[in-house]
């Protein structure tokens, strides 16, 4: 419990401990699984920084019936999964059936689809408020599936100070992001 606090506060020495822990099981899977050391380092960085948020907001506790360790393989697994599949859907030509029923959405999925909705929009508002740099960087990295090289060669950058400036941007949208919870909060105490 101490150590999840000790991370969630940002403890260099935990936060050390975490990725020399666990940064080689995620480094070793990416790589058998056709991934190089660079996609590892980003993968794992995104893997800690969506623990890290997820720890920070009390969605990943002690009692979540897996370890920290485990917890941060997994995002990283997926992660590379996600990416994998992205870079294969380029070439692969998808099928649409309609065959496949609908059903109605329930009120409460339409509820949590207003809900995540109204999130998309905060996060794009705040996402504006960035620099142009963080916003190309983010745009290119994230949305058009670019990798850290292939931005460091665009932008004159390489790709060690380039994930440096990705990790500022995210964590500037995640200062904005507190700030907007704090105001939520705030104007729900009145």
């Amino acid at each position: 419990m101490d150590v999840l606090r000790k991370f969630a506060d940002k403890d260099h020495r935990v936060l050390e401990l975490v990725y020399k822990e666990n940064y080689p099981s995620v480094l070793h899977y990416i790589l058998k699984n056709s991934g190089d050391e660079n996609d590892a380092k980003d993968i794992f960085q995104e893997a800690l920084l969506a623990t890290w948020l997820n720890v920070a907001e009390g969605r990943f506790t002690a009692q979540s019936g897996s370890s920290l360790g485990g917890y941060i393989f997994q995002i990283a697994r997926f992660k590379w999964l996600d990416k994998l599949k992205s870079t294969s859907h380029r070439s692969v030509m998808r099928i649409v059936s309609n065959d496949i029923p609908h059903t109605a959405e329930s009120d409460t999925e339409m509820e949590l689809r207003h809900i995540q909705e109204a999130r998309i929009e905060e996060m794009e508002v705040m996402y504006q408020n960035l620099g142009e740099k963080c916003k190309v960087i983010l745009s290119r990295f994230y949305y058009e599936k670019k990798s850290l090289t292939e931005i460091g060669a665009e932008l004159d950058c390489d790709p060690d100070t380039l994930r440096t400036l990705k990790y500022r941007c995210m964590m500037q949208l995640r200062k904005m992001a507190d700030a907007k919870k704090a105001d939520n909060l705030k104007q729900n105490e009145f």
